[in-house]
């Protein structure tokens, strides 16, 4: 299961993000998507939302993973499948989380409070097939934070408060 402190303080001390960064969704927001997929969310992952749905700092600058994504991910996944032919179907009661590029990763929504994460890339057109990607998405939201490569975002993202000015410059 998550837990939220113990995440929150791992985000801060690797720089991912400060507690002022993290920004949840309300239950009833939850509910109203949940609803809009016809899905109830596992346990897990309604905590996500709860406590950093909206915004995590750095957690995940290249991926779509928010709350605010999750129906365009929908509508990107479609569209993929849609205009390269694939056969690739995915299984019921899917709620696709993450996005980036061609590639997704999924939760089956079936009653199990910590689900595994499941990822497709649609870029191999004929060969497109879903793997397990992490055992539960709490052990994949963890990852997400341990491997949170915050050296290679650009550093005009972060405020020096020392010296109180921006520093455009790219560190690799």
């Amino acid at each position: 299961m998550i837990d939220v402190n113990h995440l929150t303080n791992l985000m801060e001390s690797r720089g991912v993000a400060r507690k002022s960064d993290l920004v949840g969704v309300s239950d009833a927001e939850i509910r109203e998507l949940e609803k809009h997929f016809g899905l109830s969310f596992p346990h897990t992952y309604r905590q996500f939302l709860l406590n950093f749905g909206r915004s995590a700092g750095f957690l995940s600058p290249w991926m779509a993973i928010y709350f605010d994504d999750l129906k365009e991910i929908r509508e990107q996944f479609n569209c993929l499948i849609a205009a390269d032919r694939h056969t690739f179907v995915l299984p019921k009661r899917v709620l696709l989380i993450a996005n980036w590029e061609s590639v997704f990763d999924y939760l089956i929504c079936d009653a199990n409070d910590d689900p595994e994460v499941h990822r497709i890339d649609l870029y191999q057109t004929d060969l497109a097939q879903a793997r397990v990607y992490a055992k539960s998405y709490s052990a994949y939201l963890e990852n997400l934070v341990n491997t949170a490569d915050v050296d290679s975002l650009p550093s005009d993202l972060y405020d020096d408060e020392a010296l109180g000015v921006l520093d455009d410059s790219i560190h690799y």
